[in-house]
């Protein structure tokens, strides 16, 4: 019932007209809930965002295996890996620098960009945190809420709002990168299980034109062989007799695989236009952990490739 009440309002209030007060809600439950100790946390957001009373002591299902690695996986490579800014500097190790966007400049704070040297339009985004996003358009963007915006990102440890481990120490950064008409690219994310690809989602929509969060984007999702999955994730998905996929995806799963060997489970992004394709971002626990696979026998079917017997002793978490 309390995750009914809880659907309604985050659809009536999670527009563009009120979103400013839903997420001043949100940040009033997250002050309320902080002083919670992380599992009982994770239990809680999940059991009021999806229904699912999550077992921990003995996962089996999809939902549950992701929580159990937010809460007791500590490979110190996640924290390099989450950090948009230091995994750049591993994906040139690998070679993979061909699919770097360009940097144009990295900041420790909003007042030490000089967009007066910058081109007229650039892309920002926090190296810290999911979401903080914005496109500068010179004379166009209000630089006054950009930077209230940004600034109250930096003072964020995203780690409070989410549990999720690898954010808790990250160095905060601003990264500017080159403006990408997003109304050309759609966003690639593939799942990987114990190294190898098991599915792939295509959001189309994913940016608004100011470069945040689109809450209209479109997604679905495929199989490795193109085949739509029999898979929902109560998003709102778009009508792909006319798409084309891009001729890179068997290239996108190779890397995919690469990046994500290390880890029992993680889902490695790219922004994809026509032939082109750049690296976007590694996840390890999808929306916060809260994506659920329906029907309900999905996340047992996917709950059962993450091998979490497999983990070596060094990367749990001592209790």
């Amino acid at each position: 019932m309390i995750t009914k009440i809880k659907l309604m309002l985050r659809k009536i209030f999670l527009r563009n007209s009120t979103k400013e007060f839903y997420k001043k809600l949100r940040c009033l439950k997250i002050y309320l809930m902080s002083k919670l100790k992380d599992e009982t946390y994770v239990k809680f957001n999940v059991r009021l965002n999806t229904g699912i009373k999550l077992n921990l002591n003995n996962p089996k299902m999809h939902i549950e295996k992701i929580n159990w690695l937010k809460l007791n996986y500590r490979n110190p490579l996640q924290t390099e890996y989450t950090d948009k800014y230091k995994m750049r500097k591993h994906l040139i190790n690998k070679g993979y620098s061909n699919i770097l966007p360009s940097l144009i400049g990295v900041y420790k704070s909003f007042d030490e960009i000089n967009f007066d040297q910058l081109p007229n339009k650039v892309f920002l985004k926090t190296n810290h945190t999911s979401g903080i996003n914005q496109a500068i358009i010179s004379g166009k963007t209000n630089m006054s809420k950009v930077k209230e915006k940004f600034e109250k990102a930096l003072v964020k440890n995203y780690y409070d709002i989410s549990r999720e481990w690898n954010y808790k120490n990250i160095e905060p950064r601003i990264i500017v990168e080159p403006f990408l008409d997003m109304d050309k690219y759609v966003d690639y994310k593939f799942f990987v299980f114990n190294g190898k690809v098991e599915f792939f989602a295509i959001i189309k929509g994913i940016n608004d034109d100011n470069g945040n969060q689109s809450l209209d984007s479109q997604f679905n999702l495929y199989d490795v062989n193109l085949n739509p999955l029999q898979v929902g994730v109560k998003r709102k998905s778009f009508d792909d007799k006319h798409f084309n996929f891009s001729n890179n995806i068997d290239e996108m799963i190779v890397i995919s695989e690469d990046l994500a060997n290390p880890f029992p489970f993680c889902r490695v992004d790219f922004l994809v236009c026509n032939q082109e394709y750049f690296f976007g971002e590694m996840t390890f626990h999808p929306n916060g952990g809260e994506m659920v696979l329906h029907p309900m026998y999905n996340e047992y079917y996917y709950g059962d490739k993450i091998k979490l017997e497999n983990i070596s002793d060094g990367f749990i978490k001592r209790k």
